[in-house]
């Protein structure tokens, strides 16, 4: 299935957060978007899975709009991994994942064996599986991340929607996942700081500033160093990854892009 985006507006606190949006998550595609601190990447991420109301605008499966199915059948096509968590659940790991298969169930109905066997796929494709009597209040942020997800993973979506993903992740577990979103080929939209993680595992990018999107396009179309520059205020070059042959952006860390040309310090002189 896929997502379209049209002309999106959202507005909260009497501000425009999204104005305009518009842009497509295409079938089995992972669609990421990108853009500065308070650009809209959440906020439209939120609107997707129905957290939020747009103003106007709208969001569509398969061309049919989101706002129009019962919660529990938007539920079994989009699942989320958002940036807010909540509170500490007091259940176990397993119980936690089990979460997912509520849109399949009928009020008061118990765990079954088809439940069972899909949560223990899900614990394993996060690699939570010997964690499963755990409480989810006694894991690590990363932990927790991963646990997350396999609740989404357990509800079987046709869509996933993932904020932010790898916060929280050590280095091995970010890559991981990322192998993994990739893997599952299902349908994604998802936000993503590290534009070097973006370019490497999304096949398209939607760069948002300022609520609109700007730019779409293939990671190697869409990063380019102006671009970079106007929107993230930064000076990069962008290169072949020696290992992957992705592109892979080169920061300037010791300006930002229009900034001061800075005096040499003594790690930039050469012995003679």
């Amino acid at each position: 299935m896929r997502i379209d985006i049209e002309d999106l507006h959202v507005a909260y606190a009497g501000r425009t957060v999204v104005a305009g949006a518009r842009l497509i998550a295409a079938d089995g595609e992972i669609t990421g978007l990108v853009g500065p601190n308070g650009s809209g990447k959440s906020t439209l991420l939120r609107t997707v899975y129905r957290h939020l109301t747009p103003h106007a605008g709208r969001v569509l499966l398969s061309g049919t709009d989101l706002r129009r199915l019962a919660p529990a059948q938007a539920a079994r096509h989009v699942a989320a991994l958002p940036q807010e968590r909540g509170g500490d659940f007091e259940l176990s790991v397993h119980e936690v994942v089990a979460m997912g298969r509520t849109p399949y169930k009928r009020a008061f109905a118990g765990e079954d064996a088809t439940d069972r066997e899909i949560v223990a796929r899900a614990l394993a494709d996060v690699g939570m599986t010997h964690h499963t009597g755990r409480r989810f209040s006694e894991l690590s942020g990363g932990e927790r991340q991963r646990v997350l997800l396999a609740r989404a993973f357990a509800q079987q979506p046709d869509v996933l929607v993932l904020d932010e993903p790898t916060n929280h992740l050590d280095i091995r577990h970010q890559v991981e996942l990322l192998a993994l979103l990739r893997a599952a080929r299902r349908t994604t939209l998802v936000s993503l700081h590290d534009l070097n993680a973006a370019a490497s595992v999304c096949d398209r990018l939607h760069v948002l500033h300022d609520g609109r999107v700007i730019a779409s396009g293939p990671p190697r179309q869409v990063l380019r160093p102006d671009l970079l520059a106007e929107v993230f205020g930064v000076r990069a070059t962008v290169v072949d990854h020696p290992l992957t042959g992705d592109p892979l952006i080169a920061f300037d860390h010791r300006r930002p892009a229009g900034g001061p040309v800075p005096e040499p310090g003594p790690r930039d002189h050469v012995p003679t």
